[in-house]
């Protein structure tokens, strides 16, 4: 399979970033859902003995949140859901066929329609669109680009769906919308003078561009840099390792990224001079340092997820401190620590701790999600405050931002919830 595109350089489309010092504070947790074995109990706002593992939840600018559900319990079995819901009250709101296997993310746009795959479907795999109006949801038509299968999938505020098309002989970025399919960019295993070997996974963002990191090198991670594609193939240069640019600080950057409305990206790289990994910000003309790991610092590692930004340029990500696995917000020039390990939350339970009861497992799952006011979804385990040898499963929350930054990229401000 072949396909034509452009490949072309465009200026920037961002002006430089205006960082303000003031971060928004955070109201306490709000517990969405909460799933747990049933030997131990059924649940909060989920059928009893529903469980995810390694999900990431979405939420929207009214802090609506949807995530997908990987096993809920049937009578031959399971099959997957999605669930949505805001301030503590919500359900499934799809479920789909047994033994099914649903992708790790379900994003949703600002009037609750939801992005997210189906695969071992027995004949209806692909790229799904839940509905609100109609309450249902139905496989994406997304010819003439018919990949093997499709990965991250997104949706943006005008309902247009971007992802990552992965076919036999290599992997493209596309997006599906207004009665069109294109592909942004391919690899050279399916355009032979296609200059780049691997596409790595992408974000999408309003303007149907899409941001990936992208190899260069044949043995596809030497040489790397990060693009945004556009619907006509163009591309903008954000930033590139130093083995493509000598001037380039930083020697690495992770797998995923992300991408805010104005095109600035959040990733988290590694710099070459003292080898320690960095939380990224960049438009390709300014690029700001949120955080960096110092083993005797605040921030003591960074963990292999990607960050969230939203059009503030606010950036949420996960790392550890000297307590253990913690969330963080940044803005280039202060850093707040929003939840982590051995936090107290209130759940439908009663008052719980952040945290597992062996110190190695993970707290967290998946990434976090930030949204335009500053609020932030995210995944964590739970016990019984005091008492970490009682599994409470684990939780979806919201916490609010009491101050909301309003665009700090363009204007600093903040504005009064």
């Amino acid at each position: 399979m072949s396909f034509r595109f452009a490949l072309r350089a465009v200026l920037p489309l961002c002006l430089p970033i205006v960082a303000q010092a003031a971060l928004p504070e955070y109201e306490p947790p709000e517990l969405e859902a909460r799933s747990n074995l049933l030997v131990n109990d059924e649940g909060f706002n989920l059928p009893p003995g529903s469980s995810f593992n390694s999900i990431d939840p979405a939420i929207d600018d009214d802090a609506n949140v949807a995530f997908p559900v990987q096993v809920v319990p049937d009578a031959g079995g399971s099959h997957p859901g999605v669930w949505f819901g805001a301030g503590g009250v919500g359900a499934l709101v799809y479920e789909g066929p047994s033994d099914a296997i649903i992708s790790s993310a379900s994003p949703l746009d600002h009037g609750g329609s939801i992005v997210f795959t189906l695969s071992d479907t027995g004949g209806a795999d692909g790229l799904y669109l839940y509905d609100p109006a109609a309450g249902e949801a139905a496989r994406v038509n997304t010819s003439p680009v018919l990949p093997n299968y499709y990965g991250s999938p997104d949706i943006n505020a005008d309902g247009v769906l971007g992802y990552q098309a992965n076919f036999a002989g290599g992997r493209a970025l596309a997006s599906t919308g207004d009665g069109t399919s294109v592909i942004h960019v391919a690899d050279r295993g399916l355009v032979p003078d296609s200059p780049y070997t691997y596409i790595y996974s992408p974000a999408f963002n309003d303007q149907r561009h899409l941001a990936a990191k992208v190899a260069t090198s044949d043995d596809q991670f030497t040489n790397v840099e990060i693009r945004i594609f556009a619907p006509d193939g163009s591309s903008e240069l954000i930033l590139a390792n130093q083995a493509t640019d000598a001037a380039s600080p930083y020697s690495k950057f992770d797998n995923s990224l992300a991408l805010n409305n104005k095109d600035v990206i959040a990733v988290v790289a590694t710099r070459a001079a003292d080898n320690r990994r960095v939380v990224l910000r960049s438009d390709g003309e300014t690029t700001t340092e949120i955080a960096e790991v110092d083993p005797d610092g605040t921030i003591r590692d960074i963990e292999f997820f990607a960050p969230a930004i939203n059009d503030a340029g606010l950036v949420a990500f996960r790392a550890r401190d000297e307590n253990g696995q913690a969330i963080y917000v940044g803005d280039g020039e202060s850093l707040a620590r929003v939840i982590g390990n051995g936090d107290d939350v209130e759940t439908d339970l009663g008052l719980a701790q952040i945290g597992q009861n062996n110190a190695t497992d993970p707290i967290f799952s998946g990434k976090p999600a930030i949204n335009a006011r500053g609020d932030i979804a995210f995944i964590a385990g739970l016990y019984p405050a005091g008492d970490n040898q009682t599994e409470w499963g684990s939780g979806v929350f919201v916490t609010r931002a009491r101050m909301v930054v309003t665009d700090r990229i363009f204007a600093d401000g903040f504005e009064a919830r």
